[in-house]
């Protein structure tokens, strides 16, 4: 068994085909064959399905890509390290972001990891958490910003921070009267959320146990509102009341910011964590980003 053979084999399995997989390998398609040929060879099974299109692995096959990707993973640590060592940190960091997390958190850090760390290439994408995620299993990203706790078995997260969420208030609405917001004070009928099914919106309901139906809508309106700036302008030239998280609150100007209440009770929070797949490389690039976003956060 060679590591070009498991180049092989996990290329087939990715591209679903030996042509797609021989062109993204640069080499022939008979090369490519012949090597996954020798490899089944060699372990008495089929790794491949032929009579299927796309190509899908058998049952061992399955199992034996799995445990490919760590050898190959494995094996790729080792010009990483040697890479480490003689030039310090450098290379590239793919990063995907949620973008109730982008705008607030990304500006917080990114000057100072890129004075800090010049020899590094940081491309930072906006990306819905089910796309992150996506982007992570096919190696497209190589770390992800994400408010949601995901299947172990397939990511592992670090947490970051937990960040608190402020109610942010109508100029003519009565709550704005009281310097702090208890959980029973919200009417649903005059609260905002980002569209059904968006992760901030499921953290509020569950934080809060505000709603048994979600569908209830301010103003009997069924406007979907897919970013928390829109949200924001929505209640500031309308009516009623949307949660913030925290960071999403600290360029607000000193008349935006009267209009925040904190909750006294039953505080709604969320958890910010950094999400990677499970044999994930730049470990030593991953650990810099950690370092430097725990380093910019507000006191």
């Amino acid at each position: 068994m060679t590591l070009t053979q498991i180049e092989y084999v996990l290329a087939v399995a990715k591209e679903g085909s030996f042509r797609g997989a021989a062109d993204s390998r640069f080499v022939s398609q008979p090369a490519l064959s012949t090597q996954i040929h020798k490899l089944e060879d060699e372990l008495g099974v089929l790794i491949f399905d032929r009579s299927q299109s796309p190509i899908r692995p058998t049952k061992i096959g399955a199992l034996i890509i799995e445990q490919a990707k760590v050898l190959q993973n494995e094996a790729l640590r080792i010009p990483e390290l040697v890479q480490t060592q003689k030039h310090g940190l450098v290379g590239e960091l793919s990063v995907g972001a949620i973008p109730t997390i982008s705008p607030y958190l990304v500006p917080q850090f990114l000057k100072s990891f890129n004075a800090k760390y010049s020899k590094i290439d940081i491309s930072i994408s906006e990306l819905t958490t089910h796309t992150c995620l996506k982007h992570l299993e096919q190696e497209e990203i190589d770390v992800a910003i994400l408010a949601t706790k995901e299947d172990e078995k397939r990511f592992v997260q670090e947490k970051l921070f937990d960040e608190e969420f402020l109610l942010f208030v109508n100029k003519e609405n009565k709550l704005l009267k009281k310097k702090t917001i208890l959980t029973a004070d919200i009417n649903l009928k005059d609260l905002w959320l980002l569209e059904e099914g968006h992760c901030l919106s499921d953290q509020i309901v569950s934080a809060c146990q505000l709603r048994q139906d979600v569908s209830q809508l301010p103003g009997h309106l069924n406007f979907k509102i897919g970013n928390l700036e829109s949200l924001r302008l929505l209640v500031q030239e309308n009516f009623g009341y949307t949660l913030l998280p925290y960071l999403a609150t600290l360029k607000l100007n000193l008349k935006e910011k009267k209009l925040l209440r904190a909750f006294a009770d039953n505080k709604p929070q969320r958890t910010i964590y950094l999400t990677l797949r499970r044999g994930y490389l730049k470990e030593a690039l991953v650990k810099a980003l950690k370092t430097e976003i725990l380093g910019s956060l507000p006191k």
